[in-house]
């Protein structure tokens, strides 16, 4: 009775957090690039990003767009327009949308959260047992941290619970509630496939369990009586979710063979960089609360022996945990032997958790078994408790920040580890920015020879000797104002100011993931929580510098480093502020009405010289040195602007004319120019 009591206390504490969470955190790295994609399904029926959007280039291995499906991003904007944030076809960007949008991953994790409790209590048919299992997912905090804001892979985790739900169910259904096992199912798969169409593999993977244990069953027992129910309950649920599929986004479901190219796309998104075998073992034993792991892993044993030993004993409970296990290891084990991309500790496995949650509950269910035999209820009935509770209140220290926890065995080792990467901790940050200069959110790091963090030319660089780029991996564009950065809804709503009355050469960083203060960079404020004694920086703003780099006759091109990771630092220096890199290799797009190119003339410009810009430019294109307009000639395949003797230092900036594209691929200084 006290662990029953125990876990439902547990899912209010962890159901509370994520709701309170919703509110609390900010924008993360993905949610604006979905909002985009979701504005472009709506205008052009491809959920891509804006440079991804023509024909069949929305589809191409380097546009990502076929990792994608609008299913999720559609149930979130539907709930704004309930709510009245947003006007149906329109996706609000406003703190109030991602709000809203936030508490709608939460419902979708709860729904995924029982959805786990339901198979657990299938297989134990105990509620109780089924109430822990809720009670160890939302103990663990990975889970609810992500549930505040993961718009991907929550959703994800709950349609493939929702699909295992269903399949367990539909093994020797019992009368009735037929139409209820069919919803479930299809929900599961238009939650799971509409959102990651890849994740067919994992429904290939279930259904071929589930095959499996029919047949052993009609071998067994020679009739086909309730498999005939199972068939077609599981084909018409399939059905149904297909049809819903190829309704709402034809452009994939209608090619079936674009799903094999998405879950292409899904696994090589980074080109297989820094891979290895030990990655998920490694994160596994790092961020899984210590006691939660050992009680999964003992479920895990307990299922395997039941598995092998009583499959033709009782065929119906071995496919039901087989199909737990092969949501809990079918894919990550594909992960590991393709070598799949995988980053960011264990988010885009966030599908399993909810299997390893029915593993505790089986393992604790087995050892609490065995603790009565042999008299020992109340040490191992207390031990639970503790694997309950002691996860629940290291997310209380955390909280809203969850998804930066390691368990304690981790932390005693010191090792520095990755906090928010997701940058949702940025607007706790709000109140201590300074306004009178450009902010950059995540600056791109390199050393002091200019190879990027993480880079083989970067290895064995003290972290603490790397600089920070005017820059953050393809985009100069201001965070204050970028649309696509986590400080722009905030930064506007709170009518903050957006000046740069700091001299030229400094910038503000808003450094995520703990990384340690670049040498060019003076820290200022910190979010900060505690972990098992440490204290763990969230996000911190930093003042930073950069001087213009110097510029002669010499051609300057601006193109991708030979692994086309991105531009190096040394040439993002000519470009600080209104630029991106994403269209081409070669080249930088204007982002905003007034991009800005600095550089040092020296003694190239003692009697007056000309900036030649191999450029595409539209006519009516300005510029203002220093803020004093300039002369400019727009030509076919490059642009000159006429700077004055004497012209060292220049911080050029133009003006952009509406609508109109900028796209600059090379700068030279030429003498001798006469103003």
């Amino acid at each position: 009775m006290l662990l029953a009591r125990v876990s439902y206390l547990v899912v209010l504490a962890g159901s509370t957090m994520a709701v309170l969470g919703a509110f609390r955190t900010g924008v993360s790295w993905d949610e604006p690039f979905h909002v985009m994609r979701l504005n472009n399904y709506f205008d052009h029926g491809w959920f891509a990003l804006d440079w991804a959007v023509d024909g069949d280039k929305a589809a191409s291995g380097d546009s990502n767009t076929l990792v994608y499906g609008p299913v999720t991003m559609l149930l979130l904007h539907g709930l704004g327009v309930l709510t009245g944030v947003e006007s149906w076809g329109t996706v609000g960007t406003t703190p109030a949308a991602y709000d809203v949008h936030h508490l709608g991953v939460v419902l979708i994790g709860l729904v995924g959260t029982a959805a786990a409790a339901g198979i657990t209590t299938v297989l134990t048919r105990s509620r109780r047992w089924g109430a822990f299992t809720a009670a160890a997912l939302l103990a663990l905090p990975m889970w609810t941290g992500h549930l505040m804001f993961n718009i991907k892979d929550v959703p994800v985790a709950t349609g493939s619970t929702l699909v295992t739900l269903a399949l367990v169910t539909m093994v020797s259904p019992v009368a009735g509630r037929r139409w209820l096992r069919v919803t479930c199912l299809a929900a599961g798969c238009l939650l799971m496939i509409g959102t990651r169409p890849g994740m067919i593999a994992a429904l290939a993977a279930s259904l071929v369990v589930l095959g499996v244990g029919l047949a052993v069953q009609q071998r067994i027992f020679g009739r086909f009586g309730t498999r005939r129910s199972t068939l077609v309950e599981v084909g018409s649920g399939l059905v149904l979710a297909a049809a819903v599929l190829v309704v709402v986004y034809p452009n994939v479901f209608l090619r079936p063979w674009k799903l094999v190219t998405s879950a292409e796309q899904s696994a090589n998104f980074r080109d297989g960089r820094d891979v290895t075998a030990a990655y998920i073992p490694f994160h596994v034993l790092a961020q899984v609360p210590l006691l939660l792991l050992v009680f999964s892993m003992i479920g895990l044993v307990t299922a395997f022996g039941f598995v092998r030993s009583g499959w033709d004993a009782d065929t119906s409970h071995a496919t039901r945990l087989t199909l737990v296990g092969a949501q809990l290891l079918a894919l990550p084990v594909v992960a590991v032997l393709r070598n799949s991309d995988l980053y960011n500790g264990l988010r885009q496995l966030l599908f399993a958790t909810p299997a390893w949650a029915v593993l505790v509950a089986l393992g604790c269910a087995r050892v609490l078994g065995w603790a009565r035999e042999k008299g020992r209820v109340r040490v191992v009935g207390a031990v639970t408790l503790v694997a309950l509770a002691a996860p629940v209140l290291d997310q209380v220290t955390l909280f809203p920040y969850q998804y930066t926890y390691y368990n304690v065995a981790m932390d005693a080792t010191g090792i520095r580890v990755p906090s928010d990467y997701w940058r949702v901790s940025a607007p706790e940050l709000l109140a201590d920015i300074p306004t009178d200069a450009q902010v950059v959110c995540g600056p791109t790091r390199s050393s002091q020879l200019g190879d990027l963090a993480g880079s083989p030319g970067a290895d064995g660089v003290d972290p603490e000797a790397m600089r920070a780029g005017r820059y953050s991996s393809d985009s100069s564009v201001d965070c204050r104002t970028d649309p696509l950065g986590p400080l722009a809804p905030a930064w506007k709503a709170h009518g903050l100011p957006v000046t740069q009355t700091q001299p030229h050469d400094v910038f503000y960083a808003l450094v995520d993931r703990g990384h340690p203060v670049p040498t060019n960079c003076t820290r200022l404020d910190a979010v900060t929580r505690e972990r098992h004694l440490r204290t763990i920086t969230m996000t911190y703003v930093a003042k930073c510098f950069q001087g213009a780099p110097e510029l002669g006759s010499e051609t300057v091109t601006l193109r991708r480093d030979a692994l086309d990771v991105g531009m190096l630092p040394a040439l993002w220096a000519y470009a600080p502020q209104g630029w991106v890199m994403r269209t081409s290799t070669v080249g930088l797009d204007a982002a905003t009405g007034s991009p800005t190119l600095a550089f040092r003339a020296g003694e190239s410009c003692r009697t007056g010289c000309r900036l030649v810009m191999g450029a595409t430019a539209p006519v009516g294109l300005t510029a203002a040195l220093d803020g004093t307009p300039v002369p400019l000639e727009v030509g076919t395949t490059s642009t000159t602007v006429r700077l004055p003797p004497g012209t060292d230092a220049a911080w050029l900036t133009f003006r952009v004319p509406r609508s109109r594209p900028l796209h600059v691929r090379s700068l030279r200084i030429e003498e001798g120019v006469a103003p």
